[in-house]
């Protein structure tokens, strides 16, 4: 049903017709229909077509309305917005308002590393893809196990620390 509702308000935003969205997107004016009723399942190729048709992002399409983020947030192993198709993916998570974004290929040791705060405005974002983690902001860390994701400032004194063993993952340092 989240992709009807958000298919519905991005055409409705741009003010389009229905035919008009089937026509850009190369999609069937039925199938267009039927999703926007909250029926069938469109492959992640339609959903591409119609998110490029409206100018907008998958994660527009697929993800959740956008709700005032809390300062840490969790999205555990299985949970988030997924298609499947020739592509499986699963939203974990939307920067907006950045000019520059990080990606490291990480690996975390049983011994903990405080980390001082970075400048205004930089969160980070991680992705566990092995192992278990202890991360987030000093005051308030989180145990993730692999497939969990977090994001939280970076911006405040925080700290990873692999637990039973070394754990991997994935950073994104977004910065404003």
């Amino acid at each position: 049903m989240v992709i009807a509702a958000n298919l519905r308000a991005l055409r409705a935003d741009r003010s389009m017709s229905v035919v008009t969205l089937a026509s850009l997107s190369g999609v069937g004016r039925a199938t267009l229909t039927k999703i926007e009723a909250g029926h069938g399942n469109p492959t992640i190729d339609t959903l591409y077509a119609l998110a490029n048709a409206l100018d907008a992002s998958l994660g527009d399409l697929i993800g959740a309305p956008a709700d005032p983020a809390p300062a840490v947030e969790v999205v555990r192993a299985g949970a988030g917005a997924r298609v499947e198709g020739a592509v499986a993916a699963r939203l974990l998570d939307r920067v907006y308002g950045h000019r520059l974004a990080e990606i490291y290929d990480a690996t975390f040791s049983t011994r903990t590393r405080h980390a001082d705060p970075h400048p205004a405005g930089v969160v980070e974002s991680i992705l566990v893809t092995a192992g278990c983690l202890r991360t987030g902001p000093v005051s308030a860390p989180v145990d993730l196990d692999a497939g969990d994701f977090v994001r939280f400032a970076g911006d405040v004194p925080h700290l990873y620390r692999a637990l039973g063993g070394a754990a991997r993952g994935v950073i994104v340092m977004s910065h404003p």
